[in-house]
């Protein structure tokens, strides 16, 4: 499974700002501060709720674990940065193109459909992702639909062709 980080945007309307898969770590337990992002597990997740003091003794006593908790830090900061990037210079067709190949990447398995992989995430939930609105982003992918790239049912978006979707992305 994975989970949606998410919180409100200055207008109110969800923004998604993480997602996150097996083995990652969240919470407000890691830097100490109150929670500001509210936690959404979604596709069969397994969580684990561990108070500050008690992971901090982990990290303590775990070198692997600190070291793990590092490299998932790095990571999400590397995507945070690609994600800022893209807003700032990529218009909605290219960060949608951006978002599902990551998101088919991290978080897809086996499609349920018969296509090459799946994820459960509703229309409206990528367009919190990409900043943009359902409307838009449901047109995109209908285009995306016809020239056989994805495919998608009311929950699943699902990848009919990855070759096509990483042609988007080069061009």
């Amino acid at each position: 499974g994975y989970v949606l980080l998410d919180c409100d945007s200055l207008d109110g309307r969800p923004c998604i700002v993480g997602l996150l898969g097996p083995g990652d770590y969240f919470g407000p337990g890691l830097n100490g501060g109150p929670a500001t992002h509210r936690a959404v597990a979604k596709a069969g997740c397994h969580l684990r709720r561990e108070s500050r003091q008690a992971f901090q003794a982990r990290l303590r006593s775990e070198p692997e674990l600190a070291l793990t908790l590092t490299s998932q830090l790095a990571a999400r900061e590397a995507r945070l940065q690609q994600s800022l990037f893209l807003q700032q210079a990529a218009d909605l067709p290219q960060r949608l193109a951006w978002t599902l190949a990551e998101l088919f990447t991290e978080c897809g398995g086996p499609c349920r459909h018969g296509h090459q992989r799946d994820i459960k995430l509703s229309q409206q939930e990528l367009a919190a992702m990409v900043g943009g609105s359902r409307q838009s982003v449901s047109q995109i992918l209908n285009d995306r639909r016809r020239a056989g790239i994805i495919d998608y049912t009311r929950h699943y978006l699902c990848l009919e062709n990855r070759h096509k979707l990483q042609h988007l992305l080069a061009s």
